[in-house]
């Protein structure tokens, strides 16, 4: 009898282990994987994309985004609540409330707009009192436009103002009209209509475009060059610097008889060399103004961010931090479209505000 008591209980041992071990397998093989997934993502070689979207914060959101629809022609993709663990990211107190609308050009998968409005938080307009020369903040965000004569009309109906009116030029093989104009929130666009040859390879175009450009004017334009193309590894595409060719109007609203004097440096720069969620540095030389760079930031009003993806956070984290650049915040929050998002906030050498996530 004790001799076969032993075997019976060596067999429910056994069957009972193996239980065990067939219960953990999935553990296992999920622990491992995440293991292997980890090590993928750690040895990754980091890749930043170009913008995907445009964060401005707004004094009426209601208002900001019926124009979008009724002007733009844009369509509104996510008005759902804000993740909270958005007022650590920008860091603000607990208390402020936030509603959010993010807008797109239809058809498109990029270059969003995300209109916020914050609530009980003392603000101010970054850059609504300001000329193209003053320094600070994110300057505009460049749009196709279907029109300009339509555009023009219906933005000035809306309380949309500018130093100039529309300006025609010639810039390379292209003949161009160009309208830099703002809003009261210091919301600024420069608007572009293609004028010949004809516009081809945009086929969401019917009154704005997406956002494919955004221009920040610096102080010390090889200070954000290096930023840019040394830290984080932006390529040209497009260089420039001069004046105007002659004495008139110009888009950026300097004085007609100087135009021809100061001169302007232009650097286009993209992860790949693109002009496709594209960053534009402008310097003027000679022409000297204010510096609101101190507002650039939440949770001041006006164009307060743009986000860039990424696939590896860590990775880029790394590369802020041997370069001694400070990471102002960072945070995991959900962001539609994208999902699930790690989040982070940096400041360029004129103190605007960037943002960089990698969906998870």
């Amino acid at each position: 009898m004790r001799l076969m008591s032993k075997p019976k209980l060596v067999f429910k041992t056994t069957i009972n282990l193996l239980c065990c071990c067939l219960a953990l397998l999935p553990f296992m093989f999920s622990s491992s994987t995440m293991a292997a997934e980890t090590t993928k993502i750690k040895d990754t070689p980091l890749k930043i994309g170009g913008f995907s979207e445009t964060v401005m914060i707004v004094s009426n959101i209601d208002t900001a985004s019926q124009f979008y629809q009724d002007i733009a022609g844009w369509q509104v993709i996510d008005d759902s609540p804000a993740d909270s663990h958005l007022l650590n990211l920008w860091k603000l107190p607990a208390h402020t409330k936030v509603k959010q609308t993010l807008l797109a050009n239809k058809g498109t998968t990029t270059g969003f707009i995300r209109l916020v409005e914050l609530q009980g938080i003392k603000q101010q307009r970054i850059r609504a009192n300001t000329q193209a020369w003053d320094i600070g903040g994110i300057f505009d965000i460049n749009m196709r436009v279907k029109s300009m004569d339509e555009t023009f009309k219906k933005m000035q109906q809306h309380g949309w103002s500018s130093n100039t009116e529309p300006v025609q030029f010639t810039f390379g093989p292209f003949v161009v009209k160009e309208w830099i104009v703002k809003n009261s929130d210091g919301v600024a666009f420069a608007l572009i209509e293609r004028v010949a040859p004809t516009l081809e390879g945009w086929p969401n175009l019917k009154k704005f475009s997406r956002v494919f450009n955004s221009t920040q004017v610096v102080a010390d334009i090889n200070k954000s060059l290096h930023f840019y193309q040394n830290v984080l590894g932006f390529k040209t595409y497009l260089e420039h610097k001069g004046a105007s060719k002659e004495a008139g109007p110009n888009v950026l609203g300097l004085p007609h008889n100087i135009a021809t004097q100061v001169e302007r440096s232009v650097y286009i720069l993209h992860p790949e060399g693109k002009n496709e969620g594209s960053i534009e540095l402008l310097q003027f030389h000679g022409a000297t103004g204010k510096n609101v760079s101190s507002h650039a930031q939440p949770p001041n009003i006006g164009i307060t961010t743009l986000r860039f993806p990424v696939n590896n956070l860590n990775a880029l984290k790394k590369l802020l931090t041997d370069n001694n650049i400070k990471i102002e915040s960072q945070q995991k929050m959900h962001l539609l479209p994208y999902g699930l998002v790690h989040i982070l906030s940096v400041k360029t050498p004129d103190n605007t505000w960037l943002e960089f996530y990698q969906e998870i």
